[in-house]
């Protein structure tokens, strides 16, 4: 059973079965510092133009820096693929639009309208030039000015 509240709390008697710890983030919690507050909102969207970042000190460039670096990395590409792959042995244009929607979602919150948009796509030409060009997106809005 889990309990969302303003706090951190450990449950001793949790157990997972897998070996590892877990820690869960409320990265819609505007409580605490402003430092903790722009780390969470960096983590919720991997962004730096995310509004909701207070302070933007060298430690979230920093970090920055590495996940853009990763992302531009081939290892991303294909990992990125390989999980695209995923989508396509269903063989299902809807599996590869979620995924689209899904990697879109790591960036920011998308639109139900862009999200009919991609859903309806049939067109795996355009679904695969869509995957690649939200692997790259920065921001939703530079992901729909392309697309």
């Amino acid at each position: 059973m889990y309990t969302f509240i303003e706090k951190c709390v450990e449950v001793e008697d949790l157990c997972l079965e897998d070996g590892t710890k877990k820690i869960f983030l409320n990265m819609s919690s505007k409580n605490g510092s402003d430092v903790l507050i722009s780390l969470l909102q960096y983590l919720k969207t991997s962004n730096l133009d995310n509004p909701d970042i207070i302070v933007r000190d060298e430690r979230l460039e920093k970090l920055d820096s590495i996940v853009t670096e990763v992302k531009e990395s081939e290892e991303w590409e294909d990992l990125s693929m390989n999980l695209y792959q995923t989508g396509i042995l269903k063989g299902k244009a809807e599996g590869k639009a979620e995924f689209i929607i899904e990697i879109l979602e790591d960036i920011d919150i998308v639109s139900d309208e862009l999200r009919q948009k991609i859903l309806a796509e049939k067109d795996e030409t355009i679904l695969s030039k869509w995957r690649k060009l939200a692997t790259k997106a920065k921001n939703i809005n530079y992901f729909i000015d392309l697309m």
